[in-house]
């Protein structure tokens, strides 16, 4: 079995579920290889999910292999969108209207958690 040691890089990373599809249907078509992948602002990476679903802090990106990345590059640059940007934990697109309601979400959510530590440690002394 041979062995196969092409590196690959990141040429593209975004977490609006609409620009991933456009750079991936746009590489296929220029026959460049690539593969997709999911990331979260936690670190973890795993393969491109069959249902992607966007949210705070999850992209997604392509992946070529070094020797395509300049092609690949500047294919992706003729797209209407911005290939070079670094993405951040709102860069799925919400609206204001919506971030707040993610905002709220934690809020309750932390304030939960809390209710429940204080409500343990005070049954460990009661």
């Amino acid at each position: 079995m041979k062995s196969d040691d092409t590196n690959f890089m990141v040429i593209f990373r975004t977490g609006k579920s609409y620009e991933i599809e456009m750079a991936s249907n746009t590489l296929r078509e220029n026959d460049i290889p690539f593969h997709l992948q999911e990331e979260t602002s936690g670190g973890l990476k795993v393969a491109m999910p069959v249902r992607p679903s966007p949210g705070p802090g999850i992209w997604w990106s392509i992946h070529v292999p070094e020797e395509k990345a300049n092609e690949a590059k500047q294919i992706l640059s003729e797209l209407p969108m911005e290939v070079d940007t670094d993405p951040d934990i709102w860069h799925f697109g919400p609206t204001e209207r919506k971030k707040r309601g993610w905002k709220v979400f934690a809020a309750i959510m932390l304030l939960l958690f809390l209710a429940w530590l204080v409500k343990s440690v005070l049954g460990i002394f009661l």
